[in-house]
């Protein structure tokens, strides 16, 4: 009998357990809908990155281009 008691009782750990780890990874998918920003760095990796932004650039705020509704030219590296 004590045996029987032993099984539910691991049975209904179990149970909760695979529900626990349901619920976080359904949680974790639905997420706040924004990827992010950038993939975790591999292991070795030894690139460096710049976290400064880039300087804004002030002919896109020009008013005779605001005034066309044209988009701006694209940036040249």
């Amino acid at each position: 009998m004590r045996q029987g008691w032993g099984a539910a009782v691991a049975v209904a750990v179990a149970v909760v357990v695979v529900a626990v780890v349901v619920a976080g990874v359904a949680v974790r998918r639905s997420g706040s809908g924004q990827e992010p920003a950038a993939p975790p760095a591999s292991v070795g990796d030894t690139g460096s990155s710049s976290t400064r932004l880039p300087s804004p650039d002030d002919s896109y705020w020009d008013p005779g281009r605001m005034g066309s509704a044209e988009p701006a030219p694209m940036p040249s590296d």
